[in-house]
């Protein structure tokens, strides 16, 4: 299931855990929609009359659901349905999914609801839903728990998050910035401990390798024309994904250096592809086997060297192309790829 591959990402609050951003939050309901509600996705922040709704979805006797999903209290959740209610039963899209001779069901999720939602919904003429969330730890493991206020019922589902160890020893580990630390529980703990080894190697190269931490990115080097390795979020997937400056597969004398995205399972290195810039399209042969053949790409490409490759290449694809000084028939591992970047990294200066 492609809902498989979507991590989660949470935040330590005063009550316990929470998801660490209403998209999170999103995210996570709209890949396990059947599971949690029993519905079928039908569309994310649609746009209705200059109203974004965050997802629609359809029962199976294809009566419309509308949901409203807040990481926090929120006092205007009945206006903002009440307000959704009305474009999409005006302009009646997705006409031939749904049955618009059903009513219209309105759902809001939210960790509390305010006095005032209560308020604002007993004097309503439409029926609207009030669903709880709250994340559970137990142990080492997290839950989603929503509970429907209406009714009682309540739903479980284990969250794919694993919390961050710091006091599991990683050799000169500096401290990790916040951010990272967050991302990180997405990952399994062996892809949390190799890529907290990867940036201790990284940041224990040279005197002058710098950390520069953003919003979304991570990146090392000694400037922004410099760099030898960076972790963007992805924010669609919920996890971190790892890049480093190392010559190009098109590149067989291995001069010219580019950006390349490592699929990593924190130790080994399954594939590589040139990214120059952002999180790129690339997408694993599996991945893509998940999704119709209709939606591909007109122009798929497998296993091509080329950054318009729609699929990255193999390790050992990558090491005949370069010769970069390791077998070509050798798998080689994640702290091998970030020496080679290292090293290049070190003739720039």
């Amino acid at each position: 299931m492609q809902s498989n591959l979507i991590g989660v990402t949470l935040r330590r609050i005063a009550e316990g855990w929470e998801f660490s951003s209403e998209l999170a939050l999103e995210n996570f309901i709209w890949n396990h929609l059947d599971e949690v509600l029993g519905l079928t996705p039908l569309q994310r922040q649609y746009i209705i009359r200059g109203e974004i709704c965050d997802i629609l979805a359809i029962s199976s006797q294809r009566q419309l659901v509308i949901l409203e999903l807040k990481n926090a209290e929120d006092r205007y959740v009945v206006h903002q349905l009440t307000r959704y209610y009305d474009g999409l039963f005006e302009e009646k899209p997705f006409s031939q999914e749904v049955d618009y001779g059903q009513p219209i069901r309105l759902i809001a999720i939210a960790p509390t609801f305010h006095r005032h939602n209560f308020i604002d919904r007993k004097y309503n003429k439409l029926p609207i839903e009030f669903i709880k969330s709250v994340v559970q730890q137990e142990s080492d493991k997290f839950q989603l728990i929503l509970e429907h206020l209406d009714t009682q019922d309540t739903c479980q589902i284990q969250l794919p998050y694993q919390e961050l160890k710091l006091e599991a020893s990683i050799p000169g580990e500096k401290e990790l910035p916040e951010v990272l630390e967050r991302w990180l529980g997405s990952c399994t703990p062996q892809k949390q401990e190799g890529f907290r080894r990867v940036r201790s190697q990284i940041l224990d190269f040279h005197e002058r390798m710098k950390e520069f931490v953003g919003r979304r990115t991570i990146q090392y080097g000694t400037g922004k024309t410099k760099l030898c390795a960076e972790f963007c979020f992805d924010l669609k997937n919920q996890v971190p994904i790892l890049f480093l400056w190392l010559p190009l597969p098109t590149s067989r004398t291995g001069s010219t250096i580019g950006r390349l995205r490592i699929w990593t399972d924190g130790i080994s290195v399954s594939n590589v592809g040139h990214v120059p810039d952002g999180l790129g399209k690339m997408r694993l042969s599996e991945e893509w086997d998940q999704i119709p053949k209709e939606k591909w790409p007109r122009n798929y490409l497998v296993s091509s060297i080329s950054h318009k490759s729609d699929t990255p290449i193999s390790t050992q694809g990558y090491l005949s192309f370069t010769k970069v000084g390791y077998e070509s028939d050798s798998m080689l591992n994640l702290e091998g790829f970030v020496e080679i970047a290292l090293q290049k990294w070190l003739k720039k200066l």
